[in-house]
């Protein structure tokens, strides 16, 4: 009886950090390129009762009995935990911004061979140096294209990271040496190619030191840690990648010599102007907060129901009339 209690203590943490989980994913409703997190509830391993000092043993379905072995009474559970918290890598929703340093990532998603989702991602990192490309033990994911330019005219995520392009240096947008100032005028294509507006020729040029931006393809998203609310690094062997969009959404036309710039309906796309909202569903989550509250509330019940059965046996069974 006591073992229920145990059981039905652990039904109540994982519980509760499953409600934290929910509790976090409601929390980051607004926030861009969120991807919610997915508690995995997982059973201890059972364990066989059997009376020690029986002779004889008692029959169990499905349980093989040998003379001299002690009786059986059967299997115990003994409770669930949550193992991990796997993010759910879903795109969100789109929303146009009309900023134009609001960009949002779209994938359509094709498994590969091996079964895994390959999903796009930003390359950010933080750099001390900033004359030099950022280290690989740096760089982390983001699918958060909300973006903004800090005083030294870099292109910043709200997290302070700095978005990096394909050569994996930090993006300057304002630059006051080279006399570059792509300021709301900047444009970012389809391509990801980087462009800002000539004042001298009014015409859209390529920004010369950074030519595209850095994306990245994650074969197996589960191998990447979250760090803080919207942030990854990769754990495991290397297999993230990094791409030319071009070349990803129409090899054949490429090496035909026909492509020319990749499409919303290629395998990924960008738009400039929009933004991705985070994918937690606000309904579905609440309904889940519920769940998780009234199982929590029937573990209550069923150690509220030991505690009183233990209670009457040591003062009420067991009491010896004077």
């Amino acid at each position: 009886m006591i073992r229920g209690l145990y059981t039905s203590a652990s039904g109540m943490l994982a519980l509760q950090n499953r409600q934290e989980s929910l509790a976090n994913n409601l929390a980051n409703i607004n926030t861009p390129g969120f991807k919610q997190d997915v508690g995995v509830m997982r059973a201890f391993p059972e364990q066989l009762l059997s009376r020690m000092n029986d002779k004889e043993g008692l029959d169990v379905p499905g349980i093989p009995t040998m003379p001299g072995q002690p009786a059986i009474i059967g299997r115990l559970h003994t409770g669930v935990y949550m193992s991990e918290a796997l993010p759910n890598f879903a795109q969100g929703d789109i929303e146009e911004t009309r900023n134009p340093y609001d960009l949002a990532l779209m994938d359509n998603i094709q498994p590969d061979p091996d079964g895994n989702e390959r999903r796009l991602f930003y390359s950010v990192a933080r750099i001390e140096d900033l004359t030099q490309p950022a280290q690989e033990e740096d760089i982390r994911y983001t699918r958060n294209g909300n973006w903004n330019v800090n005083a030294e005219g870099y292109l910043v995520t709200a997290d302070g990271y700095y978005v990096l392009d394909n050569q994996n240096q930090a993006i300057r947008v304002n630059d006051p040496v080279s006399g570059i100032n792509a300021g709301q005028d900047l444009k970012i294509n389809e391509a990801g190619e980087l462009l800002y507006k000539d004042p001298n020729t009014n015409e859209y040029q390529s920004l010369a030191a950074h030519p595209r931006l850095g994306l990245a393809v994650v074969t197996n998203p589960l191998m990447l840690v979250r760090e803080g609310t919207n942030v990854f690094r990769w754990e495991g062997d290397m297999d993230v990648e990094a791409i030319d969009v071009a070349e990803a959404n129409d090899q054949a036309a490429l090496a035909a010599g026909t492509y020319a710039t990749p499409t919303i309906s290629g395998r990924y796309g960008m738009q400039q102007g929009w933004r991705e909202r985070s994918n937690v569903d606000p309904g579905q989550t609440m309904t889940n907060m519920m769940s998780v509250l009234r199982a929590y509330e029937a573990n209550q019940r069923v150690i509220t129901t030991i505690d009183g059965t233990l209670d009457k046996a040591a003062n009420e069974i067991g009491r010896v009339n004077g």
